[in-house]
């Protein structure tokens, strides 16, 4: 497994943690996670990541959206 294949399970695995309450407050929006939390949730990838930069500086971030299907995963 690849660095970044680790990096998007650890992402994913605090997305279970906090899925139900994602899935039911913010449903369609998309989320910033990193390895420890989720950093932030925003309408649009731009909103998500700036909230989260400002809240953890110097950490890479892994984008999806929320609900069942992540459709998109990006790597900031």
């Amino acid at each position: 497994m690849s660095g970044a294949e680790a990096f998007i399970r650890r992402c994913e695995e605090v997305y279970q943690r906090h899925r139900a309450d994602l899935e039911r407050r913010h449903a369609g929006m998309l989320v910033a996670l990193s390895e420890e939390r989720v950093a932030a949730v925003g309408d649009s990838i731009d909103a998500a990541l700036e909230e989260a930069v400002q809240r953890h500086p110097n950490k890479v971030f892994y984008v999806r959206k929320i609900g069942e299907s992540p459709t998109c995963a990006i790597l900031y």
